[in-house]
């Protein structure tokens, strides 16, 4: 687990903490998926979920190419890093993508993603990012970044499509729980084995 604080102006001060599983599908000892997760300069937070296209390690390939344009640059625009990821992975199986940004200043969330990588958001405001069909490398949509406002104590999950979206109506999962705890209480109950699978848990709170 990974955790950081900010704090700026008047605005309160907000602990993120973070954590993430994966896991192969059956019969392959190579997760296609891989997760990323890196603190701006100004202070943000940016985490993605990248799923290769198949399995095994030409999926592996294909979806590192892509976190490490993400890694390299955590300050561009989330649209910015999407294209230069499509870019890089050109002549690669090509993967899908869901990229998440946290402002723990403005208390903002944004959003965009490519293909079938799900995000879910505990909260009681209307926080519900869609992704966009198509294939980085191969066909890059007009992309959808979506802003939201979040507040301390918000709950987000990424989730490759290896991990069945059914959890989100399971209310005997406890959410108080430490994030790489629930991200595998998450994969442990609906996690598929004929696909590779990748949660992350990324909480938000106020410093007790």
């Amino acid at each position: 687990m990974a955790e950081y604080a900010a704090t700026q102006g008047s605005f309160p001060r907000v602990t993120i903490t973070w954590g993430a599983v994966c896991r192969a599908k059956h019969g392959e000892q190579v997760v296609g998926v891989v997760f990323g997760a890196a603190q701006a300069r100004g202070g943000g937070f940016i985490t993605a979920v990248i799923d290769g296209l198949g399995g095994g390690i030409e999926a592996a390939r294909a979806a590192t190419a892509a976190e490490q344009v993400i890694a390299g640059a955590p300050d561009l625009p989330l649209q910015d890093l999407l294209r230069r990821s499509h870019s890089a992975l050109q002549g690669t199986r090509g993967a899908v993508i869901g990229l998440l940004r946290l402002d723990p200043h403005a208390l903002r969330v944004s959003y965009v993603g490519v293909g079938n990588v799900g995000v879910h958001a505990y909260s009681r405001r209307p926080i519900k990012p869609i992704s966009k069909n198509g294939i980085l490398g191969y066909r890059l949509p007009t992309l959808l970044e979506m802003h939201y406002v979040y507040d301390p104590g918000d709950l987000f999950v990424l989730y490759s499509d290896g991990v069945s979206s059914q959890f989100v109506h399971d209310t005997a999962i406890d959410l108080a729980q430490l994030p790489d705890t629930l991200a595998n209480q998450i994969l442990a109950g609906y996690g598929k084995q004929n696909d590779d699978a990748t949660v992350v848990v990324v909480r938000t709170s106020l410093p007790s």
